[in-house]
């Protein structure tokens, strides 16, 4: 019996846990007007977007590549998302590419695309944080 009850015990422990967990998932801005982190310029262009989940759950907007990387979050380095171009999803930035010669909204150049990219995300990565 005691046994059975130990059991119990450690099941019901798993189950509140694992409800406790919060999934860290992408979601869209509110688009036109919400403001992003770095430069608080307004994120329209849904091509340039990034996102940042911190492990807290707190998501971070930003309207390019360039101001999520420049952007001091502290040590929590979270997850980082993009739309990469003609996509409609996030994805993480470590699996998109990404090109070069891009008019982005504040002018880095460059832009996550899912293939046809020359650049990975750790050069863009050294570009932006200098590392």
């Amino acid at each position: 019996m005691k046994a059975l009850t130990n059991c119990v015990l450690v099941l019901t422990f798993f189950l509140m846990t694992a409800c406790l967990r919060q999934e860290l998932k992408p979601q869209d801005p509110i688009w036109g007007k919400q403001a992003c982190e770095n430069c608080r310029m307004v994120l329209s262009d849904k091509r340039f977007a990034v996102q940042r989940i911190l492990s807290t759950g707190r998501i971070l907007y930003y309207d390019d590549i360039n101001c999520a990387l420049k952007h001091n979050h502290g040590n929590d380095e979270g997850l980082l998302f993009v739309r990469p171009y003609g996509i409609e999803t996030w994805v993480p930035a470590q699996e998109a590419q990404y090109m070069t010669g891009l008019m982005t909204p504040m002018n880095s150049g460059y832009g996550a695309v899912k293939e046809g990219g020359t650049i990975n995300f750790s050069e863009i990565k050294k570009k932006f944080q200098g590392q």
